[in-house]
Parts: structure tokens; C-alpha cells; sequence
């Protein structure tokens, strides 16, 4: 074989590779304020973005309208101390990022002053991923999901990624990737970025969807021991379908991962939460067919992400 057949064959096998699991070209904007929570999604994003091969930027903002200043000091001088601090900050993040895993020609910093959730949905126009921790420093720190993660998952432009501090978990051969789908648009796109993610990280793909029901008790009593009824099978087979129909998309287009599907019964974004127990990471759109046109983050995808515990990804319509 001559050197000119060996270059094009290497180059026809990484086009392959390429082609069946894309890796993201602008990279990744992770939230980073020293608090433990953001420490866990900095580390998380860092072996993210290593396993995507991609550039990862710390972000950090000073949030001026959160600090009290009195006669003691100017504004000016407030604002110059405020962002001294931010700075050194920022560095201290790059820093721990480049000892976790990534090489440093890869990290970036930037420190901003405004609103944090404002700066990093503005960031998320030009990434690929936007990553928070469960909670900051902010004022709802103690609150079951900071406001800040909430506001990015709404608002972001590209994917976001909610990191619970206490389950910082990746996905590989032992976590799948769980995807909800419902039919929707919005699903159909969550249901690619995770097929995707399954085929960069080596893990298996579990596609699942819920069927809606007002009371599961009575479900399943009228399955068990009445053997259904006409509105039952009806439920049961249009699940079916769109589980087929997600998993034939899936496996078109990755056909090397491992594919499950599973009809579950209950409330959605509970019923999803609880996969979050074995699974390395929840995929869902931002809103599905339950969702309300106004709303910019469905209820499943809220719950989902206050309730998980594991890292949520939420997935733009």
C-alpha cells in the first residue's frame, strides 16, 4: 500500500468516526463560583470535555447587585476589589480543571460582571454545552435547585447540564444514557444528543417513556386482573410505538450501541427522576408534548432536574 492510499484510508476511518460519534467543535462553558457545588460540575465538565476531546472555558461573574457597599468604600473601589476576587477566582478554577484531566492548551477563564444566569445563557450562544452545579453561593443556595440552573436550563441556547454535588457521575459501560422521549420534536432532539453522547462514552442507550396515567393502582389492577381494557391497550401500544420508532431512529444513525427500551407508568417527571439512581446521565427536550406553549421549561423537565440523582441534560426545542 503507498504512503498516499495509507493517508486516505486514515483519514476515510476518522471521517467514520467522526460521522458516528460528532464531537463538539465550540466546546464547553461550565459556571464556576468556588462553592462545592460548582467545584463538583467543574470537575465534571472537565472529564467531559477530555472524553469529547473539546475546549473547556471557566466562567465566573461577579454579581454586583447581590453586594452590599457602604460609606467605606467607593463603588469604583467596591467594583475593583469585587473584581480582583473574581479574577482570582477564575484562575483558581482553570487551574483545578488543568490538574483534573484536561491538557491546558484547552482551558480558558473568563470572569464577567452582571447577572451570573444572564452571562452564561449569553455564553451558551457560542458553546456547545453549558454546565452548573446544583447550587451556588447565590441567594437560593439552599433551595432544592439554585435559581441560576434553573434560568440557564431555561433559557440556554445550546444543551445544559444540571451536576448534583453529591452524584457527579459520567456515562459509561455500567451508567446509560436514559433518554424520555414522548413523540415530540423536542424528544426527537433530545433522543439524538443522547445516542450520540452513548456512542462517545461507550455506554448503552436506555430510551424510556412514560405513559401518563391518573392512577397507576387502578392501571394495574385493571391489567393484572381484568387482563386490560380498551383505554389500557390503547396507552400501552401508542408507548410501544414511540419507543419503536425512537429506537429505530437511535439505530440508524449509531447502530454499534447498545439499545433498551422501556414503557413506564406514573407521573413523567417523577417516574424519570428515579432511572437517575443507575443511569449516568437523563436526557430530556425542554418541553414535550405535556408542556405548555408559555412555558420556557416544561414541568417533566423541571422535576427532572430537581429531582434526579444524576447528572440532567436539557435539551433546547
Amino acid at each position: 500500500m503507498t504512503q498516499q492510499e495509507t493517508t486516505h484510508q486514515e483519514a476515510t476511518q476518522q471521517d467514520t468516526r467522526r460521522q458516528e460519534a460528532a464531537v463538539p467543535a465550540k466546546g464547553i462553558v461550565v459556571g464556576y463560583d468556588d462553592s462545592p457545588g460548582s467545584e463538583v460540575a467543574l470537575d465534571w465538565a472537565a472529564v467531559t470535555a477530555q472524553r469529547w476531546g473539546t475546549a473547556l472555558n471557566v466562567l465566573h461573574c461577579v454579581d454586583m447587585a447581590t453586594v452590599a457597599y457602604g460609606p467605606a468604600y467607593t463603588l469604583d473601589e467596591l467594583s475593583a476589589d469585587l473584581a480582583q476576587a473574581g479574577h482570582d477566582i477564575v484562575a483558581a478554577g482553570v487551574d483545578r480543571a488543568r490538574r483534573t484531566v484536561v491538557g491546558p492548551s484547552q482551558v480558558s477563564g473568563l470572569m464577567t460582571i452582571g447577572s451570573p444566569a444572564a452571562e452564561l445563557v449569553n455564553a451558551s450562544k457560542d458553546a456547545d454545552l453549558v454546565v452548573t452545579g446544583s447550587r451556588g453561593r447565590g441567594r437560593m443556595a439552599a433551595g432544592l435547585l439554585g435559581s441560576v440552573s434553573f434560568a440557564v436550563t431555561a433559557h440556554a441556547s445550546c444543551p445544559a447540564v444540571v451536576v448534583p454535588s453529591d452524584h457527579p457521575v459520567h456515562p459509561d459501560a455500567d451508567h446509560p444514557v436514559v433518554v424520555g422521549v414522548d413523540g415530540s420534536q423536542e424528544a426527537m432532539r433530545a433522543l439524538d444528543l443522547g445516542a450520540e453522547l452513548a456512542a462517545l462514552c461507550g455506554a448503552g442507550l436506555r430510551i424510556v417513556t412514560v405513559a401518563h396515567i391518573s392512577s397507576p393502582d387502578s392501571f394495574a389492577y385493571v391489567e393484572t386482573v381484568k387482563a386490560g381494557s380498551e383505554h389500557t391497550h390503547d396507552v400501552r401500544e401508542a408507548a410501544e410505538r414511540t419507543l419503536a420508532d425512537a429506537s429505530t431512529r437511535a439505530g440508524a444513525a449509531y447502530g454499534t450501541i447498545s439499545i433498551e427500551t422501556e414503557v413506564l407508568y406514573g407521573s413523567p417527571g417523577h417516574t424519570l427522576s428515579q432511572l437517575g439512581e443507575h443511569a449516568g446521565l437523563i436526557v430530556v427536550g425542554s418541553r414535550g408534548r405535556g408542556g405548555f406553549a408559555g412555558l420556557v421549561l416544561g414541568s417533566v423537565s423541571h422535576t427532572v432536574i430537581r429531582e434526579a440523582g444524576c447528572p440532567v441534560m436539557v435539551v433546547p426545542g
